[in-house]
């Protein structure tokens, strides 16, 4: 499942310019971190946006933690730079040893937060 508008202001905005501008990413970002089918899912993206994929997977690994905070519901006032949560979500939409890793990682942190509300 996946959500039409992100697709279409990533194949709008982002993949036709040959470098992103930050207020681009500014109204991408906002999306994914508003959006209930974003915020925690990458989309399936096209190939063009794949091309447009700038982390290595070292790169995209060290921003997990700050990914998962900046689109949390629970934490608005955390925030990542709009260019880097971009640059995470169209890592992980297209890089499966990624994307699992974070899911797994997204597991443990949701089973932290439920413990620590139960103390």
């Amino acid at each position: 499942m996946g959500c039409d508008e992100l697709l279409d202001l990533l194949n709008t905005r982002w993949a036709v310019v040959e470098e992103p501008s930050e207020a681009t990413a500014v109204s991408i970002a906002a999306h994914i971190r508003s959006c209930p089918s974003c915020h925690r899912r990458v989309v399936q993206l096209s190939e063009t946006l794949v091309a447009k994929d700038v982390l290595t997977c070292n790169q995209c690994r060290t921003r997990f933690a700050a990914y998962y905070e900046a689109t949390h519901p629970d934490h608005p006032l955390f925030t990542m730079p709009a260019i880097e949560l971009v640059s995470v979500a169209i890592h992980l939409a297209h890089c499966v040893n990624c994307r699992e890793e974070y899911k797994a990682l997204v597991l443990l942190w949701q089973l932290e937060e439920k413990q620590q509300s139960a103390d």
